[in-house]
């Protein structure tokens, strides 16, 4: 195709060799329960599930793979079925086989989903107001007193200050094990919430004579839980160049919805602007993400921005060589767990339509992106998300 060029956005990513993942991540004793391992193995040799074994709270997978193979590093996904599980806090551990070495380990916390449901389920360090159907009785949370208050068949309690971590609730002489998780608000656990990305959030001036403003706005449900408290409404915009990042309560969002909007306000009668996708943590790809048809007429400027679910350093290449070039600054975004760069694409671009690949060299990250093209005329934005 005349103008096409096949590129490639290869990203290395250098800091995190294996990870461990529960799906879902806020498993209930009702719950079927997927641990998918994954990571970069040292050689080609195929990565299977093996052995499960559970010794008290620990619970060991032992991942299997070949004894001689071609020396290249290679990514793996291997799943592990654990079906259901009692309520407590279990230790995963991730071991090679072959070599007898400890891969990974994550905390994982299943909740007691009888005889009584707790919303929200997760509370700050500091104490929280849970509601609770069940009759009138004291409460407890892990033997200590917890006010409670009692009204149409609903009790609303006041969890009192505790360690981040599983808690036992107790109605009268009924216990539900490990039904409140007490969270630390700085540390986004993934137990409790699940992220909502809006990549876009910035007002004021640019190039041209352009006045941007960003228009995010939120729509809660009755039963939706956000850590930072938002109202129903727009959004402010504080110009951090990774947009705003909010934590919701897993299992709360389902009739919440958000939308987002950039626009130029001194070009208003020539364009209502662009709508920006507000990603979901479904969204996240494994390694590699895929920009199809990106256009390059040599009047624009053209970003590439990243997202990540992982603690990972970044670079790319562009060109069937995947030459690498300088790695994109990976910075992790305060307050959450996720980690961002960028970088201005726009000299590697040549004229016509482009698709562009980004990957990593293993399956550990979990990525989103967008390429902005933004003509230097018109100060039309125009926006190419992964597909």
């Amino acid at each position: 195709m005349t103008g096409l060029l096949a590129a490639t956005l290869f990203l290395a990513r250098l800091a995190v060799t294996h990870a461990v993942r529960v799906v879902p991540p806020n498993p209930t004793t009702h719950t079927s329960i997927d641990v998918t391992a994954v990571g970069s193995w040292p050689d080609a040799c195929p990565v299977s599930a093996g052995a499960v074994s559970i010794a008290g709270s620990t619970i060991t997978l032992h991942l299997a793979s070949g004894a001689i193979c071609p020396a290249l590093v290679t990514p793996y996904t291997t799943t592990f079925h654990l079906d259901l599980l009692p309520a407590g806090t279990y230790t995963v551990v991730t071991v090679d086989d072959r070599l007898a070495r400890e891969l990974a380990t994550t905390t994982l916390v299943v909740r007691d989903a009888d005889p009584f449901a707790l919303v929200p389920y997760g509370v700050p360090v500091t104490g929280g107001t849970v509601s609770i159907a069940a009759a009138n009785a004291p409460v407890t949370i892990d033997g200590v007193a917890a006010p409670a208050t009692f009204l149409n068949g609903v009790l609303t309690v006041d969890a009192p200050p505790h360690a981040a971590g599983a808690a036992d609730v107790k109605i009268g002489s009924v216990t539900a094990k490990s039904a409140l998780i007490y969270y630390d608000p700085a540390a986004a656990d993934p137990a409790v919430f699940e992220p909502i990305l809006f990549p876009v959030s910035f007002q004021g001036p640019g190039a041209a004579g352009s006045q941007w403003t960003t228009e995010n706005v939120v729509e809660l449900g009755a039963h939706s839980f956000v850590r930072d408290p938002v109202a129903t409404g727009p959004l402010a915009n504080d110009a951090r160049p990774w947009g705003r990042v909010l934590y919701a309560v897993r299992g709360t969002t389902d009739d919440a919805t958000f939308d987002s909007r950039v626009r130029d306000l001194s070009r208003q009668a020539q364009s209502a602007g662009t709508e920006v996708p507000v990603v979901r943590e479904r969204d996240f790809r494994p390694r590699r993400l895929r920009f199809l048809n990106v256009p390059y007429d040599g009047r624009s400027r053209v970003m590439l921005r990243v997202w990540s679910l992982d603690d990972t350093a970044v670079a790319f290449g562009l060109g069937d060589t995947r030459d690498i070039v300088p790695s994109i600054q990976m910075t992790r975004i305060e307050g959450t767990a996720m980690w961002f760069g960028s970088v201005d694409i726009t000299s590697r671009l040549t004229t016509g339509v482009q698709n562009a690949i980004a990957d990593t060299s293993s399956s550990v990250p979990r990525l989103w992106g967008m390429i902005s093209i933004t003509n230097n005329n018109t100060q039309q934005v125009t926006l190419v998300t992964p597909q």
